[in-house]
């Protein structure tokens, strides 16, 4: 009866049963798409395992560090970091690459650097440079300053921005946006108390 039924139903409108055949292989498709490239995804992390990249700041020192009365900071601040590509099978193209520099959550420095390519497991070496004069706003203060000053070591953040490529085989692939961040304690210019700079390990995001 429920057969019979349907049949009469499609006579009376071929429109519909047609709308609906197509939108149940359109279903079928895209089900069968998202399956193929779940178990695709899946065998490409078990053969490639990807790792995230690794970055460490080397060392990192302070020229000059000043703050004028009119909250001007004069800067001149060098680092070295080595980003590594811990990864065995898989090769990265780093796009748009640009450091930054932080006192206080605010940036007080830039600089871009060089587009680069890592080979598997391969490390590069960046030292990026920032130099110049920069106002600061809102909370930082002269006696913050000097406090940190009389302390010996200034609380720097470093961050390196970079674009992906992934390179498998012959094949490359845009891949996300790599976000670096290194909190760094960099001894205060001619600080007196013995202060050395630590290796630090930094942080990436994607």
């Amino acid at each position: 009866m429920g057969s019979a039924s349907r049949a009469v139903s499609c006579l009376c409108c071929p429109c519909k049963c047609l709308a609906c055949g197509l939108f149940s292989c359109l279903c079928s498709i895209l089900i069968s798409l998202l399956v193929t490239l779940g178990v695709l995804a899946l065998i490409f992390y078990l053969i490639f395992r990807p790792h995230m990249i690794a970055a460490t700041v080397d060392s990192a020192s302070l020229a000059t560090f000043t703050l004028s009365p009119t909250s001007s900071l004069a800067y001149n601040l060098t680092v070295a970091m080595t980003v590594r590509n811990p990864n065995k099978r898989v090769g990265l193209y780093y796009d748009n690459v640009e450091a930054l520099a932080f006192y206080k959550d605010q940036r007080f420095g830039y600089d871009p650097l060089d587009a680069f390519y890592q080979g598997t497991e391969a490390s590069t070496q960046l030292k990026p440079e920032f130099h110049g004069q920069q106002l600061l706003q809102g909370d930082v203060t002269a006696a913050q300053f000097r406090q940190d000053q009389t302390d010996g070591s200034f609380a720097i953040n470093v961050g390196l921005n970079a674009k992906l490529r992934v390179k498998v085989w012959a094949f490359k692939v845009r891949g996300p946006k790599a976000r670096i961040t290194c909190k760094l304690l960099v001894p205060a210019p001619g600080a007196t108390n013995g202060a050395t700079f630590q290796p630090t390990d930094c942080k990436v995001w994607f």
